[in-house]
């Protein structure tokens, strides 16, 4: 089952999008998607799965046109606050419903769509990415971003969890923020390049700050890391150890 976050809005907030390593996730993901959006003042943007909007509402404020939907009404209502506060005098297009629906709810394609942090959550989340090349206009763009499986299995590994990190089901109770369905980058890839998306750039993110003991992690700064993570999470074998995954993909034309 597609998991909803209904009820755990505030929790996100504070324990990823207020920290230093939601701050870097946002980072890297700008400078991924720098080169398509710098030159461009009005593109047809849509979030899909886009929680809070804290990525999205930045596209927003440039000028860009955009949807946003998430399957859980609470986070779709903190995401109109966000984008109230960062983008006051823009209009955003919010939608509660399922990923899988949004092909015959929206019935119509964009220049770019984002899907940051929703495979893991979803029961078939290779199936989800066909859902979404259908929503990608020709020569438009696809910007997927995935929790790692390589990261947890390494990190359990490291803390002596060797059975959980032979586990296929890594979400627990006592962390409800655990995605459930981590995955593995090559699948993800092969899946895409079967649906006639071109690889345009493979991120890992994270990848130094999230192995780095919590002692010495806490001495470092945002800057720091932005200038360690932004060349090394771009190159293997580094980047394969990302705690998170950006693959960005461009629909090339019939």
């Amino acid at each position: 089952m597609d998991r909803n976050f209904n009820g755990l809005s505030e929790r996100f907030n504070s324990q990823i999008y207020g920290t230093l390593k939601g701050q870097l996730r946002l980072k890297m993901l700008d400078l991924d998607l720098h080169n398509i959006i710098k030159d461009q003042t009005s593109l047809d943007v849509l979030d899909a799965g886009g929680g809070m909007g804290q990525f999205s509402s930045a596209l927003l404020a440039q000028g860009h046109q955009l949807t946003l939907t998430d399957i859980s009404q609470d986070m779709l209502n903190e995401a109109k606050l966000i984008h109230q506060e960062v983008a006051p005098s823009k209009q955003a297009h919010f939608i509660c419903g399922p990923l899988q629906a949004l092909p015959d709810t929206l019935e119509k394609t964009f220049d770019l769509v984002l899907n940051h942090a929703v495979l893991e959550w979803l029961s078939e989340p290779l199936d989800a990415i066909e859902t979404l090349q259908h929503m990608v206009k020709d020569n438009g763009h696809l910007s997927l971003m995935f929790y790692n499986r390589h990261a947890i299995v390494w990190r359990n590994l490291m803390n002596g969890s060797w059975q959980r990190a032979h586990n296929d089901y890594f979400h627990h109770d006592k962390n409800h923020l655990m995605p459930q369905n981590p995955l593995d980058p090559q699948q993800v890839l092969e899946k895409a390049l079967s649906l006639n998306l071109k690889l345009v750039s493979w991120r890992g993110i994270r990848c130094i700050h999230d192995h780095m003991p919590k002692f010495m992690r806490d001495k470092k700064t945002l800057a720091e890391f932005v200038e360690i993570e932004s060349s090394l999470g771009l190159q293997a074998p580094y980047r394969d150890l990302g705690r998170y995954v950006h693959m960005l993909f461009q629909k090339k034309l019939p």
